[in-house]
């Protein structure tokens, strides 16, 4: 599995359960699940970013 396809599986289970435990009516856990799956990929592909010019 690429790593990429294993952060967003990742980010779309911790999504899912930060939303149902954290949000009361299932619109505001749909919400805030969106909120958080695109935080967790949109910060990963940043730092991806970010890391670029560092040698390996």
């Amino acid at each position: 599995m690429p790593h990429f396809a294993a952060l967003v599986l990742y980010a779309f289970f911790v999504s899912v359960v930060f939303a149902v435990i954290s949000r009361d009516t299932p619109r505001a856990c749909f919400l805030y699940g969106l909120k958080v799956f695109g935080a967790f990929v949109g910060v990963a592909i940043l730092l991806g970013w970010i890391m670029v010019p560092f040698p390996r």
